[in-house]
């Protein structure tokens, strides 16, 4: 009998601590998930034409053979 009750409150203490950390994990994924609502609300920065886009300075992709599609 007395090993029955030591199972029990093991069991009970196991099951207990995986809803503490469930609920843990809960709240933290729900944080999470405002924070990223909050982050994705904001606007973005406007930036300058001539910062953002660049022409690049010479060809990135040559053709090679007629069986090749390109070489970097």
């Amino acid at each position: 009998m007395k090993l029955v009750r030591s199972l029990l409150r093991a069991e009970l203490r196991m099951t207990t601590t995986l809803l503490v950390v469930g609920a843990v994990w809960m709240a933290l994924s729900l944080v999470f998930c405002l924070a990223l609502c909050v982050a994705a609300a904001k606007p973005m920065p406007k930036l300058e034409v001539e910062e953002e886009y660049f022409e690049p300075e010479h060809e990135t992709m040559e053709p090679v053979e007629e069986e090749a599609v390109c070489v970097r």
